[in-house]
């Protein structure tokens, strides 16, 4: 039998993962834009990061990020310039068929950008060094295993959940992909999703 006290971390987890987020909405541009195989492989960036994150939070170096207010700053400037490189990126492209890669190593550039994407943000790693120690138990052993168990639990619950909304979204670009103005039209929400992403990371405090 499942022990109640890893019941509340998946419960807890799994709705904090369904709020939207800064990586959700890449995963879900990403896939409506190219497809399918785009949106997974952000999606395969994305826990890459999560997965870093995890150990530094179990090794304790996320903490550099909550209480060094220039580590944080940097961290969160270098996110914001990825980001608002992301939009103007998104702004000047040429419009194209949905789902169709410009080259043969798109597949690396939606992975790289996934890993960029949530590593860039420094209030994942804040989150993981304060979230992941509410449910440490110190009656069953070493912290950060626990804390290791609790992020591997984190990035199967992502992983899923990321794989099915961006096979909605994909399945959605592919739907629209005859209409010429929703195919011109999503370059705009792209940008302005990015944009705004970049902004609201701005003016973040930790």
């Amino acid at each position: 039998m499942i022990d109640s006290w890893l019941i509340s971390y998946v419960i807890v987890s799994i709705s904090i993962i369904l709020i939207p987020g800064q990586d959700m909405l890449f995963v879900l541009t990403q896939s409506i834009a190219s497809g399918n195989k785009a949106g997974i492989q952000t999606v395969l960036g994305s826990i890459t990061g999560t997965f870093i994150h995890t150990f530094l939070a179990a090794g304790g170096l996320s903490i550099i990020f909550q209480h060094s207010i220039i580590a944080f700053n940097i961290l969160k400037i270098a996110g914001v310039v990825y980001l608002l490189y992301l939009a103007i990126q998104a702004f000047r492209e040429k419009p194209k068929p949905i789902g169709v890669s410009a080259d043969k190593t798109s597949d690396g550039n939606h992975f790289r950008k996934g890993i960029l994407m949530n590593l860039s943000n420094p209030k994942v790693a804040i989150f993981f060094l304060t979230f992941l120690p509410q449910f440490v138990d110190p009656l069953r052993g070493h912290a950060g295993l626990q804390m290791l168990l609790f992020g591997f639990i984190f990035i199967i619950e992502t992983l899923i959940i990321f794989t099915l909304i961006s096979q909605f979204a994909s399945r959605l670009g592919a739907k629209v992909n005859g209409s010429s103005w929703f195919v011109k039209g999503l370059k705009y929400v792209k940008g302005t999703v990015f944009g705004s992403l970049g902004i609201k990371l701005l003016l973040s405090s930790r």
